[in-house]
């Protein structure tokens, strides 16, 4: 059976995945949706303030802030250059040590590491990948805020042991195996929200 016609199969059982691992089913009414789209606009509209991480600045940034970015923005923050100690602030964030993140995002341990130190910016291919991994997060919180009851869930977290299960949708691979490229990173939101729809192309 393909990789594909897995997927097909195994799609709706995902597709919940999300929202039931901390209690609720994505059944939002229209209410719900509404006061969503408030928080989302509220969120919006505080996001180039919130999402500053060039230079010296490791403060984390709202991760639905940072997923709902205008690529643009996205763009020129990875070039003005990312703290390598942001490094420690997600691997922080997620409960994972960091060197389990220069694992999923196949960064050289010992120049990271020298980096952090002498408090340098990451080249832009690894600035783009940790960023890249932040807004997988981003979209799993917006994700389950659209389920209509976040109370409670830790996106980073989630995303943390998610990516380190093997994935029907993968032939049976971890997402994380997919994480050290933007090509990869591209693939698994893909996926994720794929796993919302519970539809697949």
């Amino acid at each position: 059976m393909s990789n594909i016609a897995v997927a097909k199969k195994s799609a709706p059982k995902m597709a919940r995945s999300i929202v039931s691992s901390h209690g609720c089913i994505s059944e939002a009414r229209s209410e719900a949706r509404s006061e969503k789209s408030t928080q989302i606009s509220r969120q919006r509209g505080n996001k180039k303030k919130a999402v500053k991480v060039g230079g010296v600045n490791t403060k984390l940034i709202p991760f639905a802030n940072f997923y709902q970015t205008d690529p643009i923005e996205k763009i020129k923050m990875v070039r003005d250059g990312i703290s390598s100690r942001y490094v420690s602030t997600i691997s922080d964030s997620m409960g994972i040590t960091k060197d389990a993140l220069f694992k999923v995002l196949n960064f050289p341990k010992s120049t990271i590491d020298k980096k952090i130190v002498a408090n340098q910016s990451l080249p832009i291919e690894q600035g783009e990948r940790l960023m890249g991994l932040v807004k997988l997060v981003g979209q799993v919180e917006v994700m389950v805020c659209e389920s209509g009851n976040p109370e409670g869930f830790n996106a980073a977290k989630w995303v943390a042991a998610w990516i380190d299960k093997p994935s029907p949708a993968l032939g049976g691979e971890k997402p994380s195996a997919y994480l050290d490229t933007v090509s990869g990173q591209e693939m698994i939101s893909d996926l994720l929200s794929k796993m919302q729809s519970g539809a697949y192309a």
